[in-house]
């Protein structure tokens, strides 16, 4: 095998590489997902914080950073919402951390989630998440 050969062969392998990475993401960490998404549109706070990880933090829409405290005082105040359908969404899978991307209507408008996933004793948690508006 000549060695253009190989070098087509290994960059056909290493493009599949990062979707077969991305299509295994553990039916656990699916679940909590859903539940964790499902618990901010019923404005869930005991769900909420179950899977959100001790130091997590968060940038906001309006660039406003917050604890996990400070996040929970104002989610106690939310009032549960309609669940929107996510308009596209990617996962991404690097060494024990998983991050998922996902589009989806905020408020009055579209949003860019930002979550990154994390495995610690208490199970799949978010250790962190921003938030960003779609720009028109």
């Amino acid at each position: 095998m000549s060695n253009s050969q190989m070098l087509r062969i290994a960059f056909t392998l290493s493009c599949l590489v990062p979707s077969a990475i991305a299509a295994q993401v553990p039916a656990d960490l699916r679940e909590a997902m859903r539940a964790r998404d499902e618990a901010i549109y019923k404005a869930d706070a005991a769900t909420w914080d179950r899977l959100t990880a001790d130091d997590f933090t968060v940038v906001q829409r309006d660039g406003t950073l917050k604890t996990k405290a400070e996040r929970m005082v104002q989610f106690k105040t939310q009032q549960p919402t309609t669940p929107q359908a996510v308009q596209q969404e990617q996962i991404k899978h690097y060494g024990k951390v998983f991050v998922r991307r996902a589009l989806r209507r905020i408020g009055t408008g579209d949003g860019w989630v930002l979550d990154i996933w994390v495995r610690d004793a208490k199970g799949w948690r978010v250790a962190a998440a921003q938030v960003t508006s779609v720009k028109k």
